[in-house]
């Protein structure tokens, strides 16, 4: 394989063993929606079940999928696909910890494993406050990643990331993920271990 191939996102999620905490920023949604999909679809054929979280009317993640070429009717039947709207932000107040933890369980009951996971738990990424509690998160659920059980991958746009600090919640998130996907256009689309940025230091 060539070192471009290596590092070009589809073949990256081809080579995905074990659970891993991946976060996508993306400023092409259709080009992040095929991400997902066979981010899926691996899941699928290596006997595991998925699981997608969002802060948007499930409906159209059902959409999305599907025309992504993701019989979604068959794969929820089967019980190996779940969709679901998490609640909105409580500001902070209930133990993060705790909460995620619960949501994993809750979610994933009767599913065969491994699970694979995409979606996130912060609703607002367009301001300071939001992003300042997501980062808290994303940190929290980092530290702990290894007792969820599970292979996650969350999503950010990064055109609606708060502009002030952009650049600085973006190294936020390369900090507390242990792979990267970038969904752009096919000359600037590439995906890695955030390992090697810490060896490039």
């Amino acid at each position: 394989m060539s070192k471009t191939a290596s590092y070009r996102p589809k073949g990256f999620i081809d080579r995905l063993q074990g659970n891993k905490h991946i976060v996508m920023l993306y400023d092409n949604e259709k080009r992040a929606d095929s991400i997902v999909a066979k981010y899926f679809i691996e899941g699928f054929r290596k006997g595991g079940s998925c699981i997608f979280f969002t802060d948007i009317d499930p409906v159209a993640n059902r959409r999305r999928l599907i025309a992504q070429g993701i019989d979604v009717g068959r794969y929820e039947k089967d019980n190996r696909l779940r969709i679901f709207k998490i609640p909105a932000s409580d500001g902070g107040k209930r133990d993060a910890l705790k909460t995620l933890k619960t949501m994993t369980v809750e979610t994933t009951r009767g599913m065969k494993p491994p699970f694979r996971f995409v979606g996130r738990t912060i609703t607002d990424i367009e301001s300071v406050t939001g992003m300042l509690q997501g980062m808290k998160l994303e940190k929290i659920g980092n530290d702990h990643f290894e007792e969820f059980g599970i292979s996650l991958l969350c999503y950010y746009d990064v055109r609606k990331l708060e502009r002030s600090k952009r650049g600085q919640w973006i190294r936020g998130l390369l900090e507390n993920h242990n792979s990267v996907i970038y969904a752009s256009d096919a000359s600037r689309a590439v995906a890695f271990e955030t390992a090697l940025l810490e060896e490039a230091d």
